[in-house]
């Protein structure tokens, strides 16, 4: 008797079975949650999903519904092809996120317990990745330390503000006796008692190098909870997320009713960052890095219509390169001499966040202020023990200025004191924002409603 033919990658039966009852599957799973836990347990690398969710220019003939529709037919489709272990880890994936009837149809094929021999890929030493099932595989973000004692939000549970305990010091907030307006330029309205704002905020501390843990990381978290909760904004607090779950924890949050009725929206990124061939480069917990331009994309009009004509300020207090800025003497100029120098890696006293119309229609990005610690090209600095220079100075003013001065303000005050400070290699830093059709004021007005 011939023995059975060994089949490379996932087994034909499992393939064939999984495209048979497709539109099973596909009614009967979470799109999101499973594309989360798919990159989760290593069955996709995030790059994988992203191409994946890349329909090429097709989405511009189909309605919201049929794209995700496409992108979740195409999602089983991609698994089919990633190797062996593929269909055990998606039946896994499945129970994981409570998807039992899928679960059951995947595991019905086997109920014999006889499964075809199959060699892998790497079994024959091919220089092929396309069917292994290990592509870059993300670590399992929220195994490990967290950015803070306290437990922050899963970016698979459901969306929840944050109502636990605040931690370490708190500065007291001046409350504001009245809503200040402006007659010249206007002001955006901040005067709810229940909707005044939203923060979402994500503090990555751990990356897959443990050498580059950003120490002194929670202490930045448990300053904005304190500031934002007092400024009465509904807060959402994340932890290391990787690049899937951060940008499906922002379309979460974006078209989520806390949005839909807030009057401002806030968000702090904070992890490392880089500036490579002149863009802005953002890091993920598991390694996976983005233009920072594609955070930004999402709050253009046709992705976040809930914002359109709400204040939107975007935190990025991370390096936005590898120089250091020691500056210059007064009175003192050489062209010859540069004005930064790269220093080489050791144990530094604070270190740095590396890596009117007629018409209808709106601004693609407007009402956008973008905040950075830095300008292009630097690194920003953090005390491992107080936390960053910027967001603490930030939290400060904030706490003694927010109550009768308008957010732009805040922010050059902030810059000036962040600039006061040098490390003891003499390194400084230079606070900037970017002004995106952010034509009124923003007055936070703490403790004053009027609705």
């Amino acid at each position: 008797m011939q023995p059975p033919e060994r089949e490379i990658g996932m087994p034909k039966r499992h393939r064939e079975h999984i495209r048979k009852n497709l539109d099973f599957l596909v009614a009967r799973t979470n799109y999101d949650q499973l594309a989360t836990e798919c990159v989760h347990r290593g069955i996709l690398s995030v790059q994988m999903l992203r191409n994946t969710e890349d329909l090429n220019g097709e989405r511009f003939n189909m309605d919201d519904k049929d794209v995700i529709l496409e992108q979740h037919r195409r999602l089983f489709l991609k698994i089919t092809q990633r190797g062996p272990n593929a269909y055990n880890l998606l039946i896994d994936a499945l129970h994981k996120v409570n998807c039992l009837d899928a679960a059951k149809l995947l595991e019905s094929v086997d109920e014999s317990g006889s499964r075809p021999p199959f060699i892998s890929l790497n079994e024959r030493n091919s220089s092929r990745k396309s069917a292994d099932i290990v592509d870059t595989r993300s670590p399992q973000a929220f195994e490990g330390p967290c950015v803070s004692k306290r437990p922050l939000n899963d970016p698979l549970g459901p969306l929840t503000p944050y109502t636990g305990p605040t931690v370490g010091p708190q500065r007291v907030v001046i409350k504001s006796d009245k809503i200040y307006t402006d007659n010249v330029v206007g002001t955006y309205k901040m005067q709810s008692r229940w909707n005044r704002g939203v923060l979402l905020m994500v503090n990555i501390k751990d990356f897959p190098e443990p050498k580059r843990v950003r120490t002194g990381a929670e202490v930045d978290s448990n300053s904005l909870i304190h500031l934002f909760r007092e400024l009465g904004f509904k807060i959402f607090p994340y932890g290391n997320v990787n690049q899937h779950q951060f940008f499906e924890i922002l379309r979460k949050v974006t078209s989520s009713s806390y949005v839909q009725n807030t009057e401002c929206f806030v968000m702090i990124l904070m992890t490392h960052g880089n500036r490579v061939n002149e863009k802005d480069k953002v890091e993920f917990c598991d390694g996976s890095v983005v233009d920072m331009q594609e955070i930004k994309n999402h709050f253009q009009a046709n992705i976040s219509p809930y914002l359109v004509h709400k204040p939107k300020v975007l935190i990025f207090p991370f390096c936005r390169g590898e120089n250091y800025d020691l500056g210059q003497p007064q009175n003192q100029y050489n062209p010859m001499m540069p004005m930064y120098t790269l220093q080489p890696e050791e144990a530094p006293d604070a270190q740095t966040e590396g890596i009117s119309s007629p018409s209808p229609n709106v601004p693609t990005l407007a009402d956008t202020l973008v905040c950075y610690a830095n300008t292009p090209g630097y690194v920003s600095h953090r005390d491992p023990d107080e936390g960053s220079w910027y967001i603490q100075k930030f939290c400060e003013v904030m706490a003694d200025h927010a109550h009768d001065t308008n957010l732009e303000d805040i922010l050059k005050k902030t810059h000036a004191s962040v600039g006061n400070r040098r490390t003891k290699k003499g390194s400084m830093q230079t606070g900037a924002f970017d002004n995106l059709g952010f034509n009124k004021k923003l007055y936070f007005n703490p403790g004053f409603y009027t609705e």
